[in-house]
């Protein structure tokens, strides 16, 4: 039965990333012993294992097209589920970043009405909600439809520190593959294309750090250690760009 209410969430923090090599990336996560420890709600709730996100843009790439041209105003909107399969809950998110400071709003729906929705944005909303209902407006105003799947396993660490908000993910083994209706939220298996970033003999992972204000002391050593991969990276544009070079994506989504 579907829920009479959902939950509507709402962040704005600075964030830095790196897309670094494995092997400096287990180095920096060493510097952090003693200050930062894997964060077990996270893995309990599934964030810190693997997650699914599916990805809209519009038929001129509108937000593909924001990032690449550098524009310090950019949005995304994405379909998050935790896991390799969607099973449980799914978050619609609308993620802005202005110069460094991002923003993201989120609402939370059922899969059943995820999955109406995905395939009908334009659809009556199945509840109200502000976060759900600038997801349609800027979907429809952009004439953006799902478009690609990215997966990344993920680990997620937060401070042991009382008072200090900070939080760092890992992303390893991202990969992408284009959307097939109708089960738009659900992968097919054996399919993903892997985003490596450097070659496939030295993998790199996306370390993101996440803070609300001033970043402790401490922070700094790993971010010097990662300083020479720091990058506006996203792992949607990256899985674009490979999908508009990849000769078989039309075949593939058809």
């Amino acid at each position: 039965m579907a829920r009479e209410a959902t939950v509507t969430e709402h962040f704005e923090r600075f964030e830095f990333k790196y897309w670094a090599p494995l092997p400096r990336v287990d180095a920096a996560l060493r510097l952090l012993g003693g200050s930062m420890v894997e964060d077990e709600n996270a893995k309990k709730l599934g964030a810190s294992q693997v997650n699914t996100s599916l990805y809209f843009d519009s038929p001129r790439f509108t937000f593909l097209e924001q990032h690449l041209c550098g524009s310090p105003d950019r949005i995304k909107l994405r379909v998050r589920y935790y896991g390799e399969q969607p099973r449980g809950d799914c978050f619609f998110e609308i993620k802005r970043r202005q110069n460094a400071v991002v923003m993201k709003r989120r609402a939370v729906l059922t899969l059943e009405q995820s999955q109406v929705l995905v395939h009908d944005i334009s659809r009556p909303l199945p509840v109200h909600n502000e976060a759900l209902e600038a997801f349609q407006y800027l979907a429809l105003r952009t004439q953006a439809q799902p478009w690609l799947l990215v997966r990344a396993r993920r680990q997620a660490f937060r401070t042991l520190e009382p008072g200090i908000d900070v939080r760092l993910t890992v992303d390893s083994d991202v990969a992408w593959q284009p959307t097939r209706p109708p089960a738009l939220l659900e992968p097919r298996q054996g399919l993903w294309r892997p985003i490596t970033g450097g070659d496939d003999a030295h993998p790199r992972a996306l370390v993101e750090v996440k803070f609300h204000d001033a970043r402790p002391w401490w922070l700094g050593q790993l971010t010097q250690l990662l300083s020479p991969w720091r990058v506006s990276f996203s792992k949607y544009v990256a899985a674009a760009l490979q999908a508009r070079r990849d000769p078989f994506f039309v075949t593939d989504a058809a």
